[in-house]
């Protein structure tokens, strides 16, 4: 019996040690981000000649011409509207086709519903590298490559799975008393769908969220779908922002473009963050 009682008490010190250390890293690595971060934005702020010279060092004075600079001379505005087309394009083509998707896939039942699901999923683990050929080939052979639209609509194919199979999972966790009860009032699947819509507001918000800020920060497709200067998207803006300041030196002007591409998504985590929550955690507990 004391055995058992070591046993035990050893198997709950291992557990709260494994809560504890997976406790500890969070917190580093949260610290760690924000220290990034911060310095980032001291940086954006300080005058060429200091930056580096005192790397936690408040910045002596108050440099907005580098934000102006990163703006104008490098082209950021062009490049930052084009990302906002194709992000914002992306994500709403995106859910417009995800939630339908999911719900038929979880709440009408129909042979080969699960398996579907299960296309899907895997098709979050294919990688972009190796379907970029191709894809150039396809959109080359329907004059889509260098255009925006097509871009756009790239992003949709390649943020599907991930949309539909985390909002199947959201769909999934929904009471069924209210379709059912639209069901006997003769509605008809369609109408059915509008009705239960909102209920998953929260997981398309959390949806959407993660789909706009990983086509925000893509490169590798914007880079090859894209050649004219004035269809580049801001990471490909950044990218030739990096191989300007190799030459001129203006690592504030590199820095500033940063923060500048970082400041949109700052502020959807700060605007939506319990809405990302909520639709995460409904989504994956009931």
């Amino acid at each position: 019996m004391e055995s058992v009682l070591e046993l035990g008490a050893a198997k709950r010190g291992a557990r709260l040690a494994s809560k504890g250390f997976g406790r500890l890293f969070v917190w580093v690595w949260v610290l760690f981000s924000l220290a990034m971060l911060a310095w980032l934005i001291l940086a954006a702020f300080k005058r060429n000649n200091t930056v580096f010279r005192d790397l936690w060092a408040l910045p002596d004075s108050n440099e907005l011409q580098n934000f102006s600079d990163a703006w104008d001379l490098l082209n950021l505005a062009q490049t930052t509207l084009n990302s906002l087309l194709t992000v914002g394009g992306g994500t709403a083509l995106t859910m417009a086709v995800a939630a339908p998707a999911a719900y038929a896939l979880t709440r009408m039942r129909f042979r080969g519903a699960s398996p579907m699901v299960s296309f899907f999923a895997l098709g979050i683990g294919v990688p972009v590298h190796a379907i970029i050929i191709p894809l150039f080939v396809g959109l080359s052979e329907v004059n889509l490559t260098n255009s925006l639209w097509g871009l756009t609509l790239t992003y949709m194919g390649v943020s599907m799975p991930f949309a539909v199979f985390l909002m199947t999972g959201f769909f999934r966790s929904l009471p069924s008393e209210l379709e059912e009860a639209a069901v006997v009032e003769g509605a008809s699947p369609l109408r059915v769908f509008s009705v239960m819509l909102p209920l998953a507001r929260p997981g398309m918000v959390a949806s959407a969220l993660i789909v706009a800020v990983g086509l925000w920060n893509e490169f590798l497709l914007a880079l090859v779908l894209t050649y004219d200067e004035g269809k580049r998207t801001i990471g490909v803006g950044l990218l030739n922002t990096f191989g300007a300041m190799r030459y001129t030196s203006n690592w504030v002007g590199l820095f500033a473009s940063v923060v500048i591409m970082l400041t949109p998504l700052i502020i959807l985590y700060t605007w939506l963050s319990r809405r990302i929550i909520e639709g995460l955690t409904v989504g994956a507990t009931k």
